[in-house]
Parts: structure tokens; C-alpha cells; sequence
């Protein structure tokens, strides 16, 4: 998917607005999540067209929960594309009802 630029600069008001519909088109890209201590590692498969995309998402989750910590990592040789995102106490389940990462795990 080809992304539009994000509005410069990017204001909270703004991610604010973004946020669910990015939130949407990456959440559909995901094709496992594992859990990790702190949160939950977000695996994407390979494609490069999905890195504009995640770093974007990235930047207006930063701005939206700057509590988080997050991590995207590109495996070598078009290897996967991962995001982790952690943080404090209650940072998973925030992360599980707002990204409803339930469907992933039999609880």
C-alpha cells in the first residue's frame, strides 16, 4: 500500500485523527504476534511496501501514547519486518484491548 505523507508537523490533535484508520490497515498486516515480558512482538512477513507504512503508524503511536516503547527491526536480506512495543505496568493490556490482540491467544 502507498501511504500519504504524514502532515508536517505532526501534532498529538492530528495523530489523534490519524490514528484509527492507520491503526486499522496495520493491525490487518500482522501475521503473528508472540508475547514477550514487557509487551508484545508484532511480526509483519517481508514486504518493503509495509515499511513506509509501520514507520508512520510508529510516529503517530509516538504521539498518541508516548508511554510506549517501541522497536522495528528489518531482518536482513528481506528478512521479516518485526515491531515490539512495550512499556510500564499495564502496557499489555492496554496493548491487547487496543490493538484486540486477544484473537491471537487462547485465553
Amino acid at each position: 500500500m502507498i501511504c500519504e505523507p504524514l502532515p508536517r508537523p505532526l501534532t498529538k490533535e492530528v495523530a489523534i485523527e490519524l490514528r484509527e484508520q492507520w491503526l486499522s490497515l496495520v493491525l490487518d498486516g500482522i501475521k503473528q504476534v508472540v508475547e514477550t515480558d514487557e509487551g508484545y512482538q508484532l511480526d509483519f512477513g517481508r514486504q518493503s511496501e509495509d515499511v513506509q507504512l509501520l514507520t508512520q503508524f510508529l510516529e503517530i503511536e509516538r504521539k498518541c501514547n508516548p508511554f510506549l516503547r517501541m522497536q522495528l527491526t528489518l531482518e536482513s536480506n528481506d528478512g521479516p519486518i518485526r515491531i515490539e512495543v512495550s512499556g510500564p505496568a499495564g502496557t499489555k493490556d492496554f496493548l491487547c484491548t487496543e490493538y484486540g490482540l486477544n484473537r491471537w491467544f487462547e485465553r
